[in-house]
């Protein structure tokens, strides 16, 4: 009898053993649209090898939920833990970086060179010296910014298509001198794998607005359908045409952007009330063919340097109606089964996923608003790096924190101001 039990047992547990590997291909799709961390869409594929093909037949998946970088290069995940796989990004000869969607953007001997590279993975730097050029030609045409008084002169850099995406020569934009200058390059691609030389860098100023005699500032710049949209602060909006030739004929060629949104003279960065200053920051973010801005309200007392007591209270989101003669901003209260990941670095709009603790529908995340203060690494210690970092609810208006109080913490403790990284799924 217990002979037979024992080879009772040994069967079932062979069945439960094999069944596990048979699971419906739709059944493994239903378990990784409710996984939010790419660790564990990772761990799935690797259990076995029927999982991992099904996995691959998969249709796209909700992003995962993005990883945080940290000013001393360093990667870490949604938990507070360090990403193991971060080849170094801080080393000797580069001053700074930016995230870059999934790359990092590395800036050599300040405006000296600089070049993109993938921090997950031990792939070769692709230099971009055209884009070099450009920030000391930009120097030599400034009368404040110069080699000696600027450290950092790259305020965000965008992609016009990801690395490995099908379409050729993507575009490569730089935000420069705190929003006075953009500059465009195309890529050139040696390979389908990744970049090739860039070449063809050239400075671009945006218009004067008639009236005023001074530069208008940028806020933010995004790629639309091929285009690069520049926002300024008085939330005009402008569009450079790639094909229009600019890129070719540098010296001859008009300035390239043209208005499709007025400035409007009314809209300020600070408003000042009896005890309270209200700054506005504006964002831009692509999603679907659309274009939206996004406004982000904070309060700060007035004897506080921008920086230390921030916070940010209330969000409005508005879309690019391209269409219309003139082209103007609607506001919209949702975002349609999506997110908006808002930062200074980076800004992605991503879908929402069906799993508890994943990304949440018309919800913008967003990350302390840093400006000038300084960083511990540099000036000694600061503020709390996650400032007033938070989720706004379009639906409830109300804020709430976007990870739980342990991993606040634990970020807290590094004292290093954060922006998101999106790690590409596999």
């Amino acid at each position: 009898m217990e002979v037979k039990q024992v080879k009772v047992t040994a069967a079932a547990a062979e069945a439960a053993t094999s069944s596990w590997s048979e699971l419906p291909a739709d059944l493994i799709g239903q378990v990784l649209l409710r996984l939010p961390s790419l660790a564990d869409r990772v761990r799935l594929r690797a259990a076995c090898r029927p999982w991992r093909t099904d996995a691959k037949r998969q249709a796209a998946l909700p992003p995962p939920l993005p990883w945080f970088a940290l000013r001393d290069g360093g990667l870490v995940d949604h938990h507070g833990a360090p990403v193991r796989r971060c080849a170094p990004i801080l080393r000797e000869g580069v001053t700074d970086y930016l995230a870059v969607d999934n790359l990092a953007f590395l800036a050599h001997n300040r405006a000296a060179c600089c070049s993109m590279v993938n921090p997950l993975s031990a792939s070769e730097e692709t230099p971009l010296p055209q884009l070099a050029n450009a920030v000391l030609r930009a120097m030599n045409d400034s009368k404040f910014y110069t080699v000696g008084n600027t450290k950092m002169p790259y305020v965000k850099v965008i992609l016009s298509s990801p690395p490995l995406d099908s379409s050729p020569d993507p575009l490569v934009a730089a935000l420069i001198f705190e929003g006075y200058y953009v500059a465009i390059s195309a890529c050139k691609r040696q390979d389908v794998a990744g970049f090739g030389s860039v070449s063809d860098w050239t400075r671009k100023e945006i218009h004067r607005i008639p009236g005023e005699d001074y530069r208008m500032r940028l806020a933010d710049i995004a790629f639309l359908n091929g285009r690069l949209y520049a926002l300024t602060v008085k939330e005009g909006l402008y569009v450079f045409e790639p094909n229009s030739g600019d890129l070719d004929d540098p010296m001859n060629a008009p300035s390239g952007f043209r208005h499709c949104i007025i400035d409007n003279p009314e809209q300020q960065e600070v408003y000042t009330k009896t005890d309270l200053r209200y700054v506005v920051a504006r964002y831009l973010a692509e999603c679907d063919g659309r274009l939206f801005m996004v406004r982000r309200w904070m309060r700060i007392p007035l004897n506080v340097r921008l920086g230390d007591m921030d916070e940010t209270f209330s969000f409005e989101v508005f879309e690019a109606d391209l269409t219309t003669t003139p082209c103007q901003w609607r506001k919209v209260d949702r975002l349609g089964g999506h997110a908006i990941f808002l930062g200074s670095e980076c800004t992605k709009v991503v879908r929402a996923s069906k799993c508890v603790g994943g990304v949440q529908e018309d919800c913008i995340y967003f990350m302390h608003r840093t400006f000038d203060n300084p960083s511990r690494e540099y000036f000694g210690p600061c503020v709390d790096p996650l400032g007033d970092s938070g989720v706004y609810n379009m639906t409830n208006r109300r804020i709430t924190p976007f990870l739980p109080e342990a991993v606040m913490e634990k970020l807290c403790l590094k004292r290093q101001f954060l922006t998101w990284f999106f790690p590409a799924d596999v």
